[in-house]
């Protein structure tokens, strides 16, 4: 997320140099640039909506999840940014993207066998670790373009709970628990902060086309009689509770409004967003159309996403960006049209784009592949595992 171009991730800074009158340290005898953020900037109007469902979380919805791990995994993706760009660019700036990549492993993420009200146990922190490292080197290392081409957080989150597994990581449940206060307070929230933020950004048209998408299609397999067990539920999920604790989950709430909405890795053409999100909810409802236990189905969610930014390129090879979408900001003056199709397919040899293709084949294949895992099963019924989960 960064200011004009997007919400994760900035477009190369030009050489350090301080502005007249701008902030700057001297280390060494060496005058090094200071970039704070703008009133303006996106990123902290996110930064103050996923903060405040944190707070949320530990008070009224009984999150299992620790202020440490939360504080830890923020600071360590923070620390990490602020070195890359002092080495890369010789300035220091204010790590907004990275705070929001440790934010959303934190929100999300959660380590078996920590509890409710834990608030300084670092149980599982490893791994919480492992997925911000892993969300910030695929920022850094897959860029085929002139940016990353995955949601970072959403690649470090696929991989940590696809290859660790549910014996040991699960995503926060997709029911957030049964205090009516916190619930509501939290989809007044998501809902207040997703119009405050996507309409800036012109991602609203994206947004609806996934969650309009995803509701009819989850509702085709609630009428087909399909259901899922859940620690959370006893007995299967099915009928109108099948479709409402998926469609309508805070947590896919926060996914469509905050984690595909990142204009970054999306279309820069509005034909392209719509696509984008229906495409993304499509393929999410066909890999968890087949699962029967909660934490394949939100994998399959998460995983859509994965699949879909690796298309981005394909599609925006075919929606051209109209001069009205070019006022967001989002494109260099004077810079000519891209040719992403032709820089997709004679990109196929570059080590960014191998990486890319293995990493959106993989995640939709391993994440089909839960659907036999009878551990999983038994550790959604809590009849295996670490009961804490």
């Amino acid at each position: 997320m960064q200011t004009g171009r997007g919400l994760d991730d900035p477009a190369p800074r030009a050489p350090a140099a301080a502005p007249p009158g701008g902030r700057s340290v001297t280390i060494g005898g060496t005058r090094i640039p200071v970039v704070l953020p703008k009133r303006g900037d996106p990123r902290l109007k996110l930064s103050a909506v996923i903060m405040t469902l944190q707070v949320l979380g530990q008070t009224l919805l009984d999150f299992k999840l620790s202020i440490a791990q939360i504080v830890v995994t923020i600071a360590f993706c923070a620390v990490v940014e602020v070195v890359v760009t002092l080495c890369r660019e010789s300035m220091l700036v204010w790590p907004a993207s990275a705070i929001l990549t440790g934010n959303s492993v934190s929100f999300i993420l959660r380590a078996s066998g920590t509890r409710h009200g834990d608030w300084w146990t670092l149980n599982g922190i490893q791994y919480f670790l492992l997925a911000a490292t892993l969300s910030l080197l695929s920022k850094y290392l897959i860029r085929p373009g002139d940016r990353h081409l995955f949601n970072p957080s959403n690649v470090g989150l696929v991989w940590c709970l696809l290859v660790i597994g549910p014996s040991h990581l699960f995503p926060q449940y997709l029911w957030w628990g049964p205090n009516r206060l916190g619930v509501a307070a939290s989809y007044a929230v998501i809902l207040g902060g997703g119009a405050w933020i996507l309409r800036p950004i012109r991602m609203a048209g994206m947004a609806a086309a996934f969650a309009g998408t995803f509701a009819l299609l989850v509702g085709a397999l609630a009428v087909a009689g399909r259901d899922f067990v859940a620690i959370w539920h006893e007995g299967p999920v099915r009928g109108l509770s099948y479709w409402y604790d998926i469609a309508l989950s805070p947590e896919v709430l926060v996914f469509v409004f905050f984690m595909i909405s990142d204009p970054q890795t999306a279309p820069k053409s509005r034909t392209g967003r719509l696509v984008y999100g229906a495409g993304t909810a499509a393929i999410a409802a066909g890999l968890l159309s087949f699962q029967s236990t909660e934490f394949a189905i939100k994998l399959s969610i998460l995983s859509s996403l994965t699949v879909v930014c690796a298309l981005v390129p394909f599609i925006e090879a075919r929606t051209r960006p109209t001069p009205a979408d070019a006022g967001d900001g989002e494109r260099r003056a004077g810079q000519a049209p891209a040719r992403p199709w032709r820089q997709a397919v004679a990109g196929l040899r570059r080590p960014a784009v191998a990486a890319a293709l293995i990493i959106a084949v993989a995640a939709p294949v391993d994440t089909a592949a839960l659907a036999g895992n009878d551990q999983v099963v038994l550790i959604e019924k809590g009849l295996a595992g670490k009961n804490a989960q």
